[in-house]
């Protein structure tokens, strides 16, 4: 009997892994397709032709901030340098503990204003509001408020914002240049477009001057290594595939627009979930679906934020728990959505994909593999299967980061040194011993706590930004490492 229930539950675990193994292997030939098909057509088109100032229209980024001293003056003097012609910036302190109001004002010289809030979406009061007009006529607001979470302070930025197109950014986050101009595109293009997502990639290693990358160092640390070649493969796979066709749940907090309209006739932000991104995104899919009107949510791959990545396990324990948790409530608050073909392709696929294999994929990932090893252990399973089926997981797992490393250098050309690229597709290969089981089971921790940890944020630790002028001796280092890694290859030649 015990056999019995063993190979139906690892037979289980074979087809779960095959069909996942066959999502993501047409998701990412799909991507590297049509990136591609895009990279082509800037060749030969005027990529930028729709990018007039008779196009473009005017956006409020919203920064919502908490203790964020250590990296709120990187984030606001990035935005002074978009390529943009339009925008204003608004801070909304939380009712954070430290200095992150006071370095603000000080820096921009804001002045204290009685201006009058229209509560279109519910916040918390604010305590006070200063404001000045700063480089090239770009406003700068900074609100202080009541503490009530990220969704309630994103709601207070909708509140003071004047243009009809807003940015939700972390303050933790830098914007490249030509991020606004890049993710306003689909909004000029289809004026049925309510939402687009951006491309995050990892600042820990990058040094950032105006919003220009100006070096790209080789990651040291394995966690940012394996975090690195991890959100390549998710930004530019399968987020690009569930592009095409209007599919995507999740726009991430760090970066993404939103015309403010949409979001006020869905009620803002929820304040009652730490998933306040992919909440927002589902209650727009659900809203247009319901009242049947024609909509678009779209992803721009080359509208790019750099956000910092934790760099210790118990801030990747955190961050990831929190992910899955708001993961878990999006998914409660509408789980009418669920196989229902009233929401088209949302319901019974979209849906469906982030049930099986990103609410419960930890549960399987852990327990999965506990099972086969029990069952090898225990004798009721044989060598020869074990290590096939193994060889065969890892080898997927492989291919897919080493090409989304491949495809990442091919399009954007980030990736500092042929050293560096070969190091990154190294790691893809330790990437499936360990660093997948862990975040596996950070998630699983927060699916089994989930009734405790829910409303539980748990900020991780921030680290000001590179900055040219303060890492000189490490891009000289840098430098030096790479010359040598190369005087070595040529001598061995």
């Amino acid at each position: 009997m015990l056999k019995l229930v063993i190979d139906y539950l690892n037979i289980f675990f074979m087809y779960y892994i095959l069909i996942y193994a066959g999502v993501f292997f047409i998701s990412t030939i799909f991507s590297v397709l049509e990136l591609n098909e895009d990279k082509r057509k800037r060749k030969y088109l005027n990529a930028l032709s729709i990018k007039s100032e008779d196009n473009y229209i005017p956006i409020s980024i919203l920064v919502p901030a908490y203790n964020e001293e250590q990296t709120v003056l990187d984030c606001i003097d990035s935005l002074l340098y978009l390529d943009y012609p339009e925008y204003e910036i608004i801070v909304i302190d939380d009712g954070s503990k430290d200095a992150t109001s006071e370095i603000i004002i000080d820096k921009f010289n804001l002045k204290k204003i009685s201006r009058p809030i229209r509560r279109v979406v519910n916040c918390k009061k604010e305590e006070f509001i200063y404001e000045e007009t700063i480089k090239d006529n770009i406003k700068l607001t900074l609100v202080k408020k009541e503490n009530g979470g990220k969704a309630d302070s994103l709601n207070m930025g909708i509140n003071v914002s004047r243009y009809p197109l807003f940015v939700s950014l972390d303050a933790d986050s830098i914007l490249q240049r030509d991020s606004l101009s890049n993710i306003a595109i689909p909004f000029m293009e289809d004026d049925t477009t309510v939402a687009v997502g951006g491309n995050i990639k990892v600042s820990n290693q990058v040094v950032l001057d105006k919003g220009e990358v100006v070096k790209a160092l080789s990651p040291k640390r394995l966690l940012v290594i394996f975090q690195t070649i991890e959100y390549y493969r998710v930004f530019l796979t399968t987020r690009v595939w569930f592009n095409s066709f209007n599919g995507n749940l999740i726009i991430s907090g760090a970066f993404g627009l939103f015309k403010k309209s949409a979001a006020i006739n869905i009620g803002g932000y929820d304040t009652k979930t730490i998933g306040e991104d992919m909440d927002l995104v589902v209650k727009l899919h659900s809203f247009y679906r319901k009242n049947h009107l024609p909509y678009n949510i779209k992803y721009a791959h080359k509208a790019i934020c750099w956000s910092q990545v934790p760099e210790k396990f118990k801030d990747l324990k955190n961050q990831r728990r929190r992910w899955h948790i708001g993961l878990i409530t999006s998914l409660l608050n509408h789980r009418y959505i669920f196989l229902n073909p009233k929401y088209g392709i949302v319901g019974v696929f979209s849906f469906l994909y982030f049930v099986v294999y990103e609410l419960f994929s930890c549960i399987i990932d852990i327990f999965g593999l506990a099972i086969i090893l029990i069952s090898y252990f225990s004798g009721l399973l044989n060598m020869e299967f074990l290590f096939t089926f193994l060889f065969v997981y890892i080898l997927y797992g492989t291919i897919i980061s080493i090409t989304s490393v491949i495809l990442e250098n091919y399009i954007f050309k980030h990736i500092s040194s042929g050293f560096t690229l070969l190091k990154l597709m190294l790691f893809s290969v330790f990437e499936s011993f360990g660093y997948r089981q862990i975040c596996s089971w950070y998630r699983l921790t927060g699916l089994i706590g989930y009734r405790k940890r829910k409303n539980q944020w748990n900020k991780i630790s921030r680290k000001k930004q590179n900055k040219i002028y303060d890492i000189k001796d490490i891009i000289d280092k840098e430098d030096e490492d790479e010359n040598f890694g190369l005087t070595r290859e040529n001598n061995a030649k």
